[in-house]
């Protein structure tokens, strides 16, 4: 009877597992995105209270106060810079108060 020759058994496969670099440059780009919009939403954050605290006064009448809150918000956004955009908005509430004050 002949010998059947014995097979090697085949080379084991060396894993190296999934590759994450993907995965993690998801991951980073999204928490910078996170960061920066935590950021820049937190600078304006001061111009928003002011300009909050002046509609509800304006809401109330309370005219003196409204103006003082958007006087603030105004000089908040002029810091900034005169072509900053907080600027021209903060304009237009100071010009829907004085509409409100019927001046």
């Amino acid at each position: 009877m002949a010998r059947r020759k014995r097979r090697k058994p085949p080379p084991e496969k060396t894993r190296t597992g999934p590759s994450h670099t993907g995965s993690l440059v998801i991951v980073v780009l999204l928490m910078v995105t996170i960061l920066a919009f935590l950021h820049f939403s937190a600078e304006d954050r001061s111009w928003q209270e002011y300009i909050g605290a002046g509609d509800r006064a304006l809401s109330r009448g309370n005219y003196d106060w409204a103006e003082k809150m958007y006087g603030e918000a105004l000089q908040y956004a002029q810091n900034k810079g005169d072509d900053d955009p907080l600027v021209a908005k903060t304009r237009r509430y100071l010009q829907r108060l004085e509409k409100a004050r019927g001046r």
